[in-house]
C-alpha cells in the first residue's frame, strides 16, 4: 500500500485536514427480493432496483456535491453507483476492498441463516468464507488510500451491510460487534481526518 502521508502547503497548515464521506446500500437486487443472502456472489439489480438508484437515490443527493464515487467490485453496487450519479460528471470507480462479507457456504441461501450466525463471524470466518475482522482490514487498508489521494474532498461509497459495519467501526469508534447491531439511520456521513490515516 501507499507509504507516505498526505503534505499539506505552509498556508493550510492550521487546517485540519478532512475527507466527507457519505455511505449508500445498493439498491435492491433479486437476491434481496427472494430473501437471499449474497455476499461475494455477483447478482444484478431488480428492475424496481434500477427505478430506485436512479430516481429516489439521485433526488436524495442532487444537491450534495462529490469529487469521487466508490463502489465495490460487484454488478449491483457499481450499476446502483452508475445509475444514481448519471449525468453529474461524477467519476464511478470500483474498488474489490468495499465488497461484502463473504458469507461462505450462506451465500445464496435464506439470509435469515446468514443472520443466525453473523455475530459468531466477527472474528471466526463463516464456513468457507471470511469474517467481519478481515473486512475491517480490507476497509483499514481502503481508508488508509483514500486518506493518501482524497484530502479536502468529498466521497460517495456505495456498498454493503459490512462496508457500512466497518466506517462505523473505523471512523466512529465502535467495536464490531457494536458496529453491527448499530440502526442508526441515513444519512450516514463520516469525517476521515487525513493525517491520522497515513500509512506507516
Amino acid at each position: 500500500m501507499l507509504a507516505y502521508c498526505v503534505t499539506h502547503a505552509p498556508e493550510h497548515r492550521h487546517r485540519i485536514p478532512m475527507i466527507e464521506i457519505w455511505f449508500e446500500y445498493h439498491a435492491e437486487t433479486h437476491h434481496n427480493a427472494a430473501g437471499l443472502a449474497s455476499g461475494h456472489y455477483d447478482v444484478a439489480l431488480t428492475d424496481r432496483g434500477r427505478d430506485h438508484a436512479q430516481s429516489v437515490l439521485r433526488a436524495r443527493y442532487a444537491t450534495q456535491h462529490f469529487d469521487a464515487a466508490y463502489s465495490s467490485d460487484t454488478q449491483r453496487a457499481y450499476d446502483t453507483a452508475c445509475l444514481m450519479t448519471a449525468g453529474r460528471g461524477i467519476p464511478v470507480l470500483r474498488d474489490a476492498r468495499l465488497r461484502e462479507c463473504d458469507y461462505g457456504i450462506f451465500e445464496a441461501r435464506p439470509r435469515i441463516e446468514m443472520e443466525a450466525a453473523r455475530l459468531s463471524a466477527i472474528d471466526t470466518p463463516y464456513p468457507d468464507g471470511e469474517s467481519y475482522t478481515q473486512v475491517a482490514e480490507r476497509m483499514r487498508s481502503f481508508l488508509t488510500d483514500l486518506a493518501a489521494e482524497r484530502d479536502g474532498q468529498s466521497i460517495m461509497i456505495i456498498g454493503h451491510g459490512a462496508t457500512l459495519y466497518t466506517l462505523n467501526h473505523w471512523l466512529r469508534h465502535l467495536s464490531l460487534k457494536e458496529a453491527i447491531n448499530d440502526r442508526a439511520e441515513r444519512p450516514w456521513r463520516f469525517e476521515l481526518i487525513a493525517e491520522r490515516w497515513c500509512a506507516p
